[in-house]
C-alpha cells in the first residue's frame, strides 16, 4: 500500500497580467484555500506591460507581485518550469490559479488584458485553438502533484432600469 503524501506547505500560485477584476477574484479564491504561501506571478514577455503592472499593483497588499523573465520563451513552458520547481520542493502541495480574461472577438470588440489572450498565445508559441487559460492549464496539468484551477471573471452586476417591477 502506498503511503499518503504529507504536505507541510500549501502553495498557491496565481498567474497575473493585470490588476483588474479577474485577478482580484483569483487572489480572493487563493486566500480561501488557506495556503501557507500565495504567490502572484507575472510572466514577463513585455517589459513595458510589466512596468505598468508594477505601478498598478497591489490589488491585494498581502500578496507581493513576483516577476519571472520569459523573454524568448513560450508562456506555457515558462509557467510549467516555475510550477515544477515549486512542486519538487519537499512537502509542497501546489495549486495554480489562472484568471480567465474576456477575449475579444476577431475583428474588434473589447478584450481584457492577460497572459492567456489569443494574440499572446499565437505570438509566444502556445499553439492551441481558442487560446485561453484552458490550454495553459493543459500544459500545467502535466506537472506531477499540481492542481490547476481556472477562475472565471466576476459577473457584472445587473443594470437597473430605474423602474420597479409590478408586484
Amino acid at each position: 500500500m502506498e503511503a499518503t503524501p504529507r504536505f507541510v506547505r500549501r502553495v498557491v500560485i496565481v498567474f497575473v497580467d493585470d490588476s483588474g477584476q479577474s485577478t482580484i477574484a483569483a487572489l480572493r479564491y487563493a486566500m480561501k484555500l488557506r495556503p501557507t504561501t500565495v504567490r502572484a506571478v507575472h510572466l514577463v514577455i513585455d517589459s513595458q506591460r510589466s512596468e505598468r503592472l508594477r505601478a498598478a499593483w497591489p490589488p491585494d497588499p498581502r500578496v507581493p507581485l513576483e516577476f519571472v523573465d520569459c523573454s524568448g520563451r513560450s508562456l506555457a513552458p515558462c509557467a510549467a518550469d516555475l510550477v515544477r520547481h515549486e512542486a519538487e520542493l519537499p512537502g509542497a502541495e501546489v495549486t495554480v490559479i489562472l484568471p480567465r480574461h474576456s477575449i475579444a472577438p476577431p475583428g474588434g470588440g473589447t478584450a481584457g488584458s492577460g497572459p492567456f489572450q489569443d494574440a499572446d498565445i499565437i505570438r509566444h508559441g502556445i499553439a492551441a485553438p481558442g487560446g485561453t487559460a484552458g490550454q495553459i492549464a493543459d500544459v500545467l496539468s502535466e506537472v506531477p502533484d499540481v492542481a490547476v484551477t481556472i477562475i472565471a471573471p466576476p459577473r457584472a452586476a445587473p443594470e437597473s432600469s430605474g423602474r420597479s417591477e409590478p408586484s
